[in-house]
């Protein structure tokens, strides 16, 4: 499936870059540590079939920022490392590319309603 092939290769650049990034040269919440993000990383690989494409998002959105605040990217990286991997693996959904645009209204699934 599309939506799986794009986003496991966005999720194995961002551990890539993760695992060969030295620590931060500043101090930051647990939560956008290295060792955090290579867990989320490692659950979305797990939860990738079951997961909707919006949770999805949201979660590799939240590695992308947390890699900015570390350092470890900016955000042109960010960019260049979603191009790279639509170019690769074909165009996105329509709805990431809703969820990528500031002026879209996409429709914000909160997950746990049903």
């Amino acid at each position: 499936m599309q939506k799986t092939v794009l986003m496991r290769e966005m999720i194995d650049v961002c551990q890539d870059i993760i695992d060969n990034h030295a620590d931060p040269s500043v101090e930051l919440p647990p939560s956008v540590s290295s060792e955090h993000l290579s867990w989320m990383c490692r659950r979305l690989n797990k939860h990738i079939e079951e997961w909707s494409i919006a949770k999805m998002n949201r979660w590799i959105g939240f590695i992308q920022c947390a890699m900015i605040a570390n350092r470890m990217i900016d955000l042109d990286g960010v960019k260049a490392m979603f191009d790279k991997a639509k170019f690769a693996f074909g165009e996105p959904s329509q709805e990431l590319l809703d969820h990528l645009d500031p002026d879209s209204a996409f429709r914000f699934d909160l997950g746990g309603q049903g």
